[in-house]
């Protein structure tokens, strides 16, 4: 295997569900743990084979850092560091093929044909909430072969995406637009940036369910067990289609997972699947990099509800209706007009989760919209606000319009949780819930305990856990559970990023650019002992 340096990638983007069941399948526990893995491996090349080079991957990013980013100069420093590390990589190699350099149709020398990465859409057989056969699609990337080298991937990077609510954002729908997203950073992992003793990897992003290939069908939020296994159905099948099409595996490949957000559940979701179900040999597992992830959903709720405030109010939408589409308990007896206000509903937040044509910010602004057009000081809508530096809340409604600075996107779209979960759901978890709704809520937290990352499991293999102290949208709360659960364990290196001013989607951008490729390298080489930069506290 090649000397592992430095991988380092950059940027981000910001996180379900399944359907009713009526019998029990044989590979679903009572409580509806998903156990053990498709057996007929099986693989659809959908599509035509794509390639990017890492000169226009970075050109098109700092393009995007520059429009979006302005005042992130470290971010944009970086950005333009890897551009000048890729421009004299592919320099060099010209200089070395002589007269066998192609330049090829675009007369520049071929940007795809020198350290880049190719890439192409699968589908593959596993299995849904039902324990029934389903055909899933995901993204598999490769480094580019050129006439320099044939480099046979030295690892397999589990790429885990994060909350998409729009099909069109899948993993499958890769292409450069792409490149500016969480799936663009993961890709970017199928070949390092031109830093000598570089290296490569095969990188398996699959769409998770309810997206590409089960477009029509439920996507399971923060359902743990059952998206582990779907995304190792989904390995198992890149690793053969890259086998039998492309090339192979170097003899002694490993993978881990990765992943930012919902991705970082999935993530550590994989990380457990795999280690109690017996797959470490299958899988060669050595360890996940987690970012930002809603790992413990029990946590995420309560502290929701210990603060009053929801940033992303959707993300209380895909819950509930998550553990109401999947969970046993749950399925086919409740739904989530049971856990949320009514004037929530009236926003039709669950029509626009269930049409997929939205994505998250689009929700977003529909909702600050519902509020504008709706709210006055008297109404009995949902109403939107705007938190501002010093932690006051200003509403967005017809009275208030003009009165404050509004934005789209950023800081501008709080809601009180009071407005989103149904009272008596708020009394249940502060140990007050009506005694005649017991078993509603002991449905509900059933099923949100058993999507609890840490809870009776501990981490066989090294596991990064980075988190934005400053995470507006996942709680940091879902860090110090997992840290408390497994307090002096030697595998879990847990890293709490101290810029109070890093919100979720910021913060993206950090974890992929510094925290995650340090961590890749770390697992890769056997160490733990990995320093970050300023204002960042390593922990266990």
């Amino acid at each position: 295997m090649k000397t592992n340096r430095f991988l380092i990638f950059a940027l981000l983007l910001l996180a379900l569900v399944a359907c009713t069941r009526e019998e029990q399948p044989e590979n679903q526990t009572a409580s509806g743990v998903i156990t053990g893995l498709t057996e007929d491996v099986y693989f659809e090349q959908v599509g035509q084979i794509d390639s990017i080079g890492l000169v226009e991957h970075y050109e098109l990013l700092i393009q995007q850092a520059t429009e979006n980013n302005a005042d992130d100069t470290a971010f944009l420093t970086y950005l333009q560091e890897q551009l000048a590390v890729a421009e004299k990589y592919q320099k060099d190699c010209i200089n070395q093929s002589g007269a066998n350099w192609d330049a090829g149709e675009d007369g520049e020398g071929g940007k795809n044909r020198l350290l880049g990465y190719q890439y192409a859409s699968i589908r593959y057989k596993s299995i849904n909430e039902k324990g029934e056969p389903v055909m899933l699609s995901t993204l598999v990337v490769w480094p580019y072969n050129n006439i320099l080298s044939n480099p046979d991937p030295n690892n397999v990077v589990i790429g885990c995406h994060i909350t998409i609510t729009k099909n069109s954002e899948r993993p499958t729908n890769y292409s450069k637009n792409s490149i500016k997203t969480d799936v663009g950073m993961l890709a970017c992992a199928a070949k390092s940036n031109g830093l000598t003793s570089a290296y490569e990897n095969l990188v398996i992003i699959p769409d998770y369910q309810g997206y590409g290939a089960t477009y029509d069908e439920v996507h399971p939020y923060l359902c743990q067990d059952l998206t582990a296994r779907q995304v190792l159905d989904g390995v198992r099948a890149g690793i053969k289609y890259y086998e039998d099409k492309q090339g192979k595996l170097e003899k002694d490949w490993r993978s881990l997972s990765m992943g930012y957000s919902q991705g970082g559940s999935v993530a550590m979701a994989v990380q457990r699947y795999v280690e109690q179900n017996d797959l470490n040999e299958e899988f060669r597992f050595a360890g996940a990099v987690c970012g930002d992830g809603p790992y413990d959903p029990i946590a995420t709720v309560k502290t929701y509800i210990t603060t009053g405030e929801v940033y992303m109010p959707v993300a209380v939408a895909l819950i509930m209706k998550g553990m109401c589409d999947t969970d046993p308990k749950l399925a086919g007896k409740y739904t989530p007009a049971d856990f949320l206000t009514q004037k929530f509903l009236d926003t039709k937040i669950i029509d626009m989760i269930n049409a997929k044509d939205k994505s998250t910010d689009d929700i977003g602004q529909v909702l600050l919209d519902y509020s504008l057009k709706y709210n006055t000081s008297d109404s009995t809508t949902l109403c939107m606000y705007r938190k501002a530096d010093k932690g006051q809340f200003f509403p967005y409604r017809k009275d208030t319009q003009g009165a404050h600075s509004w934005v789209s996107g950023q800081m501008s779209s709080y809601a009180k949780t009071s407005d989103l979960l149904r009272p008596e759901i708020i009394e249940w978890f502060n140990g007050n819930g009506p005694a005649e709704s017991k078993d509603k809520f002991e449905a509900l937290s059933s099923a949100l305990k058993g999507n609890v990352l840490h809870h009776g499991w501990a981490p066989q293999h090294p596991i990064f856990i980075v988190h934005s102290q400053g995470d507006e949208v996942v709680p940091i709360q879902n860090y110090d559970a997992c840290l408390n659960a497994w307090k002096g364990s030697s595998k879990v290196k847990g890293i709490r990023y101290k810029g109070v001013t890093q919100s979720h989607v910021n913060f993206g951008s950090y974890y992929y650019m510094i925290h995650a490729g340090m961590a890749t390298v770390a697992i890769f080489s056997n160490t733990t002992d990995v320093h970050f930069f300023d204002r960042t506290d390593v922990g266990i």
